[in-house]
């Protein structure tokens, strides 16, 4: 059973198994707002479990934005969500603040005991470094890209977070990288240099890095509007030579059908790896809804 709210849209969405219930946490905007592309600056993270990663029970809210001022006072985006050593939750996302009416990402995360309520518990954001990223500044005509964080637990015993982020001095249709920052501790990060060179992609959004039927994938998305060439195509697969890469971008093959985002790549408990992302566009129109998941050995892969 999808996710289909009569008074929300729901976009991007991740999902993860904490071993006794699949968690989805998803973006959400009422649809009193009229106009889909009003839902940015008004999300929040909606929150529902499942025994089958197929039909789901809506919980309260998982975050709405803090009352500020603060990082994330003006709406919650995109991040994943990990099962920490003792078993507990801790959601990471992307805060906007109202300070500079959004135009500037940071990423932040909260903690739940009981898998269905959440706390703030980050000390101080995790930020760009301008050494290698692009920062915003007034006037700049394009926000500081640096959300989406997807983390996971490496080989080598460190937390690695894969970021939406542009590089710096490049031009803005050619910017995108995977921005890149490590922790020993879940608690406190280093921001590094981008794992990935700039590209024919302006962003690389709501990335996954997943080892798929023993092959290395970067899940990404990226609209024909922040595509050097633009083309059909929303989510798009790179192959890679392991989980930090590195991955041949440029080469990338995107999902079809076309009109789903934000793809996200599930390993279910039986072993199945399955495809979902939200549908976006239909007909000229925005959808704002979450499908079944579709089995990895049916999802078309297509050269650009």
């Amino acid at each position: 059973m999808s996710i289909r709210l009569p008074d929300h849209w729901v976009w991007d969405h991740w999902i993860v198994d904490d071993g006794a219930a699949y968690h989805m946490f998803f973006l959400r905007a009422s649809r009193a707002l009229h106009d889909p592309e009003r839902r940015h600056m008004n999300a929040s993270m909606g929150h529902a479990v499942s025994a089958d990663a197929r039909s789901w029970e809506l919980l309260p809210d998982a975050l709405v934005h803090s009352e500020g001022p603060a990082f994330d006072d003006r709406a919650i985006w995109t991040g994943s969500t990990v099962v920490k050593p003792d078993g507990s939750l801790r959601v990471f996302y992307t805060g906007i603040s109202r300070a500079e009416a959004g135009m500037a990402q940071r990423i932040g995360w909260a903690d739940s005991v009981d898998g269905v309520t959440f706390e703030r518990t980050a000390g101080e954001p995790v930020v760009a470094d301008g050494r290698w990223y692009q920062k915003w500044t007034p006037g700049s005509g394009y926000d500081e890209a640096w959300r989406d964080p997807f983390v996971f637990l490496h080989d080598d015993g460190r937390w690695h977070m894969l970021i939406t982020a542009r590089a710096k001095g490049v031009d803005v249709r050619r910017s995108g990288v995977i921005g890149h920052a490590v922790s020993d501790d879940l608690d406190h990060w280093e921001v590094l240099p981008p794992l990935s060179e700039p590209s024919v992609f302006g962003q690389l959004e709501v990335s996954q890095s997943r080892l798929v039927e023993g092959r290395h994938l970067l899940v990404f998305s990226c609209g024909d509007d922040m595509q050097l060439e633009p083309g059909p195509g929303g989510v798009w697969v790179a192959e890679g030579a392991g989980p930090l890469g590195p991955w041949d971008i440029d080469h990338a093959r995107y999902v079809r059908p076309e009109h789903l985002y934000a793809g996200q790549v599930l390993r279910l408990r039986d072993g199945e790896w399955v495809f979902s992302g939200f549908d976006n566009i239909v007909d000229g129109a925005f959808v704002g809804s979450v499908p079944d998941p579709i089995p990895w050995g049916r999802v078309q892969l297509v050269e650009r």
